[in-house]
């Protein structure tokens, strides 16, 4: 009841500084206001706060004011609501400190973050130290709840039973569920039981479904939506951005560091459709991206040179993404009642971040932020992740035919049949090893085709959807070496050469965040993947190919420490035919 009745002064205070009768606390004026419900670019407006939400927004009327208030005079440039970015992820080698750091700039103001990361390693823990530490922070972090889904049960040894995920369910900060790959939600057995029971227990809970279509189509992709989720940021053509948004998908289209899909989908815009389900996001930015880039900033300006209009633009950034959410009666457009989460840019065309404010606070101008992020803490038993102890490699065959991953992109893989015994079909073959970095001893080596490597080999513990050290080499005592390391320092990437460690990047939080500063993360990884490509290796960002060789995310053979897994069937395959 307490709370109730301090919901309802602060609507009072708010409604009395519309009418005059309160002075605002701070008072935008002479500004080119985007309205996000209109796409209208309406000039010499002002908008008035108090208390951090926004009592008014039209005309340069004259304010009731005291000594207090302050008058920002935004000379003609635009405001825009704060930008929601509606799939990231944060963890992508840096923690969210840095994360949060770095985004302020950027003109995000609410974000929602997909955190799979804590989960998989740190299990519920993991996602509820997350949790505790989003209060405070200078923009507006939600998360969704991780289905946690890899490629077999053996794998997810840390994923908590259903129940477990109640509590984080009931937490306002968590909006739904997190996005569930396709193929996950029709096995067999226990491991799709759990996650169809978990996304019936979300949408029991009146929270959304994030989806993951890719590769999905058809009766297959209707299928999967009849469980129940609604978005999807997969997409790469214009016909399957369509295919989706005929399904009431709410569309997501992916400009960052794992893909940039603008230009392939760009047609769209073309087309005489509605555009409220479309938004742009980023599904993660790494620090190279960061710093040389930017973050959503990138895919707006991105959008803004291909053609597509400002306002529908600015539109996909905000309302859109909010309504998605459900969060549109609190942030996503300038209006009475709403956050007082505000952008000035110079001019429709022109997106650069002036002044960024955020619940009323003025977070960064002028090229400077002026808010920093909350410390985060984390038990010392989350940095003590990487549990392996003497490890002796399997043998994999040296003659005859064997199975092996062969790369068709820098992530797409195929199955391949060589002959070790003839030159042209083993030729750019590396070995791969999975072991299981959980204290179970598993490991399983095969072979890897079209990677590029001449000599050494490279591990990381931070592959996606497993609990396993990855490690690519041509020969054992290399192969050897980066276990070694990647045990010291608990976690991250190693390249080697034979008994020499030629670079490496330390990230000890469950094996797979750094706490360092972002340029310090950009330089190592820099230094381990320029190692790489030194030595043969012909795919950008060659590190994440490793992490990605064990997520059941990307088609079409994966690895784990139980073998090759065939994701159409999830059947685990050995090396011999």
């Amino acid at each position: 009841m307490k709370q109730r009745m301090n919901h309802l002064e602060k609507r009072k205070t708010l409604s009395e500084v519309a009418l005059g009768n309160i002075p605002p606390d701070i008072i935008f004026i002479n500004g080119t206001l985007f309205n996000s419900f209109t796409r209208e670019f309406i000039s010499k407006q002002a908008v008035w706060i108090k208390n951090g939400m926004i009592a008014y927004v039209g005309p340069d009327h004259d304010a009731a004011r005291d000594d207090k208030t302050e008058v920002i005079d935004a000379d003609g440039m635009v405001l825009l609501p704060g930008l929601v970015e509606g799939h990231t992820h944060i963890i992508n080698r840096s923690g969210l400190e840095e994360f949060i750091k770095h985004v302020i700039r950027s003109g995000v103001t609410t974000l929602v973050a997909e955190v799979a990361e804590f989960g998989m390693i740190g299990g519920v823990a993991g996602i509820e130290h997350f949790a505790r530490g989003l209060d405070g922070q200078p923009i507006r972090v939600y998360y969704t709840l991780p289905p946690l889904c890899s490629l077999t049960l053996s794998a997810e040894i840390n994923v908590p039973a259903n129940e477990e995920l109640l509590p984080l369910l009931s937490d306002p900060r968590c909006l739904g569920l997190g996005e569930i790959y396709w193929g996950n939600i029709f096995l067999k057995g226990e491991q799709g039981e759990r996650v169809r029971e978990l996304a019936s227990i979300v949408l029991g809970f009146g929270k959304g479904i994030e989806g993951h279509t890719a590769g999905a189509s058809g009766r297959k992709l209707q299928a999967y939506t009849c469980f129940g989720p609604s978005s999807c940021h997969e997409p790469i053509t214009e016909d399957e951005v369509l295919e989706r948004l005929r399904l009431g998908y709410s569309l997501m289209i992916r400009e960052g560091a794992i893909r940039k899909e603008l230009d392939g989908v760009k047609g769209i815009f073309d087309r005489e459709i509605d555009f409220r389900r479309l938004s742009l996001v980023t599904d993660g930015m790494d620090p190279e991206g960061f710093l040389s880039e930017g973050y959503l900033d990138a895919a707006v300006k991105r959008a803004l040179k291909l053609g597509v209009p400002p306002g529908l633009v600015y539109q996909m950034v905000t309302l859109n993404a909010a309504e998605h959410f459900r969060l549109d009666p609190l942030i996503g457009g300038l209006a009475p009642g709403r956050a007082a989460d505000i952008l000035v840019i110079p001019s429709p065309g022109e997106f650069s971040a002036q002044l960024v404010m955020c619940d009323g606070k003025t977070i960064f101008k002028d090229g400077k932020p002026l808010a920093e992020p909350k410390e985060f803490f984390f038990p010392d038993e989350m940095f003590r992740t990487v549990k392996v102890d003497e490890v002796t490699l399997p043998f994999p065959p040296n003659k005859g035919k064997a199975r092996a991953i062969e790369l068709v992109t820098r992530l797409v893989t195929r199955e391949s049949i060589i002959d070790l015994e003839n030159p042209e079909e083993s030729k750019d073959i590396t070995l791969v090893l999975a072991l299981d970095r959980m204290g179970r001893g598993k490991s399983f080596m095969g072979f890897l085709k079209g990677f590029g490597l001449q000599r050494g080999a490279c591990g990381t513990t931070m592959s996606w959807d497993i609990v396993d050290m990855l490690i690519v080499g041509c020969d054992r005592r290399s192969m050897k070496t980066v276990i070694e390391r990647l045990k010291e320092i608990n976690g991250g990437s190693v390249f080697a050469i034979g008994d020499e460690v030629v670079a490496e990047f330390s990230a000890p939080l469950f094996g797979m965040i750094s706490l360092k500063p972002m340029e310090t993360v950009r330089d190592e990884v820099s230094k381990v993947e320029d190692s790489l490509l030194k030595n043969g290796v012909r795919w950008e960002k060659p590190l994440m190919t490793i992490d990605t060789l064990g997520t059941p995310a990307i088609p079409h053979l994966r690895i784990c420490h139980e073998g090759y897994v065939r994701l159409r069937d999830r059947e685990i395959l050995s090396v011999k035919v």
